[in-house]
């Protein structure tokens, strides 16, 4: 059985080095093997990844990343889709019913281009996924009061949003707020499938 698992870090080590060891993950007391891990390459895009069985150990070791794309889905048991981020948000989608999880990096331009809905789209055209039950987990990322912009990019990013009928969100003039520009979007995917 699939389900969604949390790990924040305990400072104890980073990323990388957990990578470099390639030795397997204990989080309490669950075990992660390092060759069931796949990591995408994070290129801010709106392209989503499906999962296959031999993508297990990408991004470990001499198997590359999987190129190209910030979100990954999959239905294999007992696979763990990793996400990297810093300001940006990660996203983990799970419906519990087809047992299919999705794992998400947005930051400005994934937000601009509403990864998580095509995601969420992805989900359904690959898994028949009803968006009724696929739950989502939004993590911590910059918040708008930290992530104040020039002009031009704050114009094209709130035009970009408009124009894929997103009402843009700000309190700030000239910062943008990129959580509640997610959220709309996870319900916007939900409500046009």
């Amino acid at each position: 059985m699939s389900r969604i698992f949390f790990y924040l870090g305990d400072k104890s080590l980073d990323y990388q080095t957990l990578v470099d060891r390639h030795d397997d993950i204990l989080i309490d007391n669950k075990r992660i093997p390092i060759s069931r891990i796949i990591i995408a390459e994070q290129t801010h895009s709106d392209l989503v990844h499906r999962c296959r069985s031999d993508d297990c150990g990408a991004g470990i070791g001499d198997h590359p990343s999987i190129p190209a794309c910030d979100a990954l889905i999959s239905n294999i048991p007992n696979q763990y889709l990793l996400i990297r981020t810093a300001d940006c948000y990660p996203i983990l989608l799970f419906d519990p019913i087809k047992e299919v999880v999705g794992a998400v990096h947005s930051g400005r331009a994934g937000t601009q281009k509403n990864i998580t809905g095509k995601t969420i789209q992805m989900m359904i055209e690959e898994f028949g996924c009803d968006p009724g039950n696929i739950v989502a987990y939004v993590g911590a990322g910059i918040c708008e009061e930290h992530y104040e912009v020039g002009s031009d990019l704050f114009e094209a990013f709130n035009e970009e949003l408009s124009k894929n009928g997103f009402n843009p969100f700000t309190n700030l003039p000239g910062h943008l707020n990129l959580r509640r520009t997610i959220f709309p979007g996870l319900l916007f995917a939900k409500s046009v499938m």
